[in-house]
């Protein structure tokens, strides 16, 4: 039996924030009206659609962040917060022990080497990679985005390695190789939609660029697409045509950065 999540958002673009320094000054708003996936301390800044968590110290970390919080929660074993006005899922399929602490680096290796490499075609089946950034990916492909867009998907430091904060003495140009591996690994599916990456700086080179603004306009053209095809349907049924209009003007004023008040459907 296919998972309540599986093609949830099917054929719709979906952007996928991760934490990376190339966001420092990103204006979240600007994603109003499109399907987003947010990780981790994205819910301090932004409500995405769907938050996802595998840090099982999240809940805690972002407690208050997660009261406020009515969307979606995915999230891994353990790692699903239960003070928060969301509509949580967790996914963990083999019923696996949930863990009360991070999982160090070391026994993750030792867990992932020692576990068959598939990337399943259903939530039913576990999520793939190393860490909540190719997790999150394959979550969204999972929901059936397409085309996907990964936003803060850096892999290196730029005086510090996330968006919300100042180190100068963090500059690593090299980060989390494993999760770059696992990336990499997942980029060789045959049957993903097509994803892009709009930091034309990231180390992670498997998916091509492609540039925020041209990403919108991607997102909001499948979106008015969608609308039209919708809107002929409709044109079978007079008394439907008053609706077929609401329809398209609240897609038009959502792709035009204008306040909406709910995701495009």
């Amino acid at each position: 039996m296919p998972h309540a999540l599986d093609n949830l958002h099917c054929g719709r673009p979906i952007f996928v924030l991760s934490t990376g320094t190339s966001l420092r000054g990103f204006d979240f708003r600007r994603l109003d009206g499109h399907v987003t996936i947010g990780v981790n301390r994205i819910v301090e800044y932004y409500h995405p659609s769907i938050m996802f968590f595998v840090d099982v110290t999240a809940r805690v970390t972002h407690a208050r962040a997660l009261r406020q919080y009515n969307g979606m929660v995915i999230a891994g074993p353990g790692a699903a917060p239960h003070r928060t006005g969301a509509t949580v899922f967790e996914i963990n399929p083999g019923n696996l022990r949930r863990p009360r602490k991070p999982t160090l680096l070391d026994e993750a290796l030792r867990i992932w080497s020692s576990e068959p490499q598939v990337v399943g075609k259903t939530f039913n089946e576990r999520l793939y990679g190393l860490g909540a950034g190719c997790q999150a990916l394959h979550a969204a492909i999972l929901l059936g985005g397409s085309p996907i867009f990964l936003l803060g998907y850096d892999f290196y430091e730029d005086r510090g390695s996330h968006f919300d904060d100042v180190d100068v003495t963090r500059n690593s140009q090299n980060l989390y190789p494993y999760a770059l591996q696992c990336l990499d690994q997942l980029a060789r599916e045959a049957w993903l939609p097509a994803i892009y990456n709009c930091n034309p700086t990231s180390n992670l080179k498997c998916f091509p660029f492609m540039s925020f603004e041209a990403a919108l306009d991607t997102s909001c053209s499948k979106q008015l697409d969608t609308t039209s095809d919708t809107m002929s349907a409709l044109r079978v049924f007079p008394d439907s045509r008053g609706v077929a209009k609401s329809m398209r003007r609240t897609s038009f004023a959502t792709c035009q950065g204008m306040p909406d008040d709910g995701r495009c459907n």
